[in-house]
């Protein structure tokens, strides 16, 4: 197999048989970022501008989309929108934005040039509240804005079918119904902005009726959730073994049907939110190595199956791929992986699966200088031998279930091969040469 100046061999096994799936084009930053209120507010800091430690993250990053969500969106008022006393449990349940989030936003997407989504309160559905949002998401955006409507609508439980025997024969239309509804009327405050979403927790729930649901709301984007697993029921079932599996890794495929929808309607698709498990993931799981492993295989199966980008959630728990304390930035080796996806796989380049290497999973990449030219995955705890036909030196880049960070080493041919070995459970990316 030919790839640029470089042959593929593979030790101990046949030559690849130069097969190649159809090649996926990378149109967006494959890795993505979105925040729940409150914790941007909190990485913000105190200032009139954020601390240089967060914009420097985001620019390591390479300035991807940023995304207010999550479930607070659902219970955000505009700042001063709240007044005391509390009368009541909707109100002592709802966050207010500080008086100068918008501003401090601003400042911080000056320097960074991060797009922007806007999450809009729909729970309560204000029209005043999501104009004043609408207005703070304006004045703050500096390199693209949009709007989404609602936190997983699929999740209300309005009316509460949850209390009842067994679920009502309609129980999906009459909940989208609701939304569209609520939704239609927020749209007043938009003004034709362009809109992302419906943001659903369990895409399957509405899955009768979500080309209903994206072309009454006039979306740009579909937009759609997906944690692997979920610390919701029971965390013992969410461990390193599966946070590795292959049936983890290849999840976005179970929503190929989302992608059919979205390509019917001439839309992009995107996972809009994804973490490796819901709840706010598990300490010595989500925080680990491995889910740096398991980010990057997350986010090649998602473009394979032919969403457009992942954005990887905050909600100041384990999984968030970093914090900002006292403005100080702490990255955990999810960060890594982000970083290391939007290197990889610059705005631009095309990626394919290369067939017949047993024992790894091969993706090529081209078209874009200064991405990556191979990417390696070893699902499995032996190491696996690779042989690279070439006269040139060859940077790799790789991340380790069992180590953090993204490491790099720089190897020379000896009598025009060079070999690599790709570590059980890890990630290995070969980069054009020094």
């Amino acid at each position: 197999m030919l790839i640029g100046a470089l042959v593929l061999l593979v030790a101990g096994s046949c030559a690849p048989s130069g097969a190649l799936a159809a090649g996926v084009q990378v149109t967006m930053a494959p890795a993505a970022l979105s925040f729940e209120y409150p914790i941007m507010a909190q990485a913000l800091g105190t200032g009139a501008c954020p601390p240089p430690a967060l914009v420097s993250q985001l620019l390591a990053l390479g300035s991807p989309p940023l995304s207010l969500a999550g479930q607070s969106q659902d219970f955000t008022a505009p700042a001063g929108a709240l007044t005391p006393p509390t009368v009541s449990w909707e109100q002592g349940t709802t966050y207010p934005l500080p008086g100068a989030f918008w501003s401090q936003l601003h400042c911080l997407l000056s320097a960074t040039r991060d797009p922007l989504t806007v999450g809009i309160n729909a729970r309560i559905g204000n029209l005043s509240w999501a104009q004043q949002i609408v207005a703070g998401g304006q004045s703050a955006a500096t390199n693209g804005l949009d709007f989404s409507l609602g936190n997983e609508p699929d999740h209300y439980y309005l009316p509460d079918y949850s209390s009842l025997d067994k679920p009502q024969a309609n129980e999906e239309a009459v909940d989208v119904n609701l939304y569209l509804q609520v939704a239609g009327y927020l749209q007043q405050a938009l003004a034709g902005a362009p809109l992302i979403g419906p943001e659903l927790s369990l895409a399957a729930r509405w899955e009768r009726e979500l080309p209903r649901v994206i072309a009454q709301l006039h979306e740009q984007t579909v937009g759609v959730h997906m944690y692997p697993l979920t610390t919701c029921v029971t965390p013992r079932a969410v461990t390193l073994e599966g946070l590795l599996s292959a049936h983890t890794a290849d999840a976005p495929r179970r929503l190929a049907w989302v992608v059919a929808d979205a390509n019917a309607a001439h839309l992009p698709a995107i996972i809009s939110e994804a973490n490796s498990a819901s709840c706010g993931g598990k300490v010595g799981v989500s925080n680990s190595p491995a889910a740096a492993v398991w980010a990057t295989r997350f986010v090649l199966s998602a473009l394979k199956t032919g969403f457009r980008e992942v954005r990887f959630h905050f909600s100041g728990n384990s999984y968030d791929p970093f914090i900002v304390r006292g403005g100080q930035v702490f990255a955990r080796p999810l960060a890594s992986a982000l970083v290391a996806l939007n290197q990889w796989l610059p705005v631009g380049s095309s990626l394919r699966t290369v067939t017949g290497v047993r024992g790894l999973v091969v993706t090529s990449v081209s078209g874009v200088p200064g991405g990556a030219r191979m990417i390696y995955d070893n699902e499995h705890p032996q190491a696996q031998k690779v042989v690279l036909r070439t006269a040139q030196g060859v940077q790799a880049e790789w991340l380790s279930a069992t180590g953090a960070g993204l490491r790099t080493a720089t190897s020379l041919p000896t009598h025009g091969r060079v070999k690599l070995t790709v570590a059980g459970n890890s990630v290995l990316a070969v980069m054009s040469a020094p």
